[in-house]
């Protein structure tokens, strides 16, 4: 451990200038994300993150984030950039683990739910899912074919709960509605020499 730094730096930003990690920092950064990413991940996920903080600010602004060209071309990416904008490394790092390659179903179910609900209550409301529907579909449907694929999702969720209750979806509505879904986002991070699963 580097006796010259508090431990709290990372967090702070106060190392977005260093050019490498020491062991302690990569250590408190797969602590703080679950292991979910190897020593050498991490390294590899720093030097993105210090090549997108152009102004070594320790954060990433929405612009930075947007510069991310398989980011830009996505019709989340607004709402992804709001999860993402304003984080240090750390927290970065943590939000980006639950769609490790060792993170479980449940953490990508907990991200994806975390991306539909946009509003952060806990539930996907109506108006949630609009948010996020109307960033997939863009204009590309009239907005009576919108209201009605959105009514129809949710005519869907009463006949499910076998009651209408107005109420958005749960995570655990959300899990259920998406068992039978195969494939979840994953983010493989590319190292130079290969993979470290350390």
């Amino acid at each position: 451990r580097d006796a010259s730094r508090a431990p709290g730096d990372l967090a702070m930003g106060l190392t977005a200038s260093s050019l490498s990690l020491t062991q302690y920092d990569i250590e408190d950064v797969q602590q703080h994300c679950d292991g979910k990413f190897s020593g050498t991940e991490i390294q590899a996920l720093y030097q993105r993150f210090r090549a997108l903080d152009k102004k070594h600010k320790g954060f990433i602004t929405e612009d930075e984030l947007m510069a991310i060209p398989e980011l830009a071309i996505s019709p989340l990416a607004p709402r992804i950039v709001q999860m993402f904008q304003n984080q240090n490394f750390k927290d970065f790092v943590r939000m980006l683990s639950a769609l490790s390659v060792r993170a479980t179903r449940e953490d990508r179910l907990r991200f994806m739910f975390q991306c539909y609900d946009v509003d952060r209550d806990g539930v996907v409301s109506r108006s949630d899912l609009e948010t996020i529907t109307r960033h997939l579909v863009g204009s590309s449907i009239s907005e009576e074919a919108f209201d009605q694929l959105i009514s129809r999702a949710f005519a869907e969720l009463k006949k499910i709960r076998g009651r209408e209750d107005g109420a958005g979806v749960t995570f655990e509505e959300f899990v259920d509605l998406l068992e039978r879904v195969d494939t979840l986002p994953t983010v493989k991070v590319p190292v130079e020499g290969g993979d470290d699963c350390a």
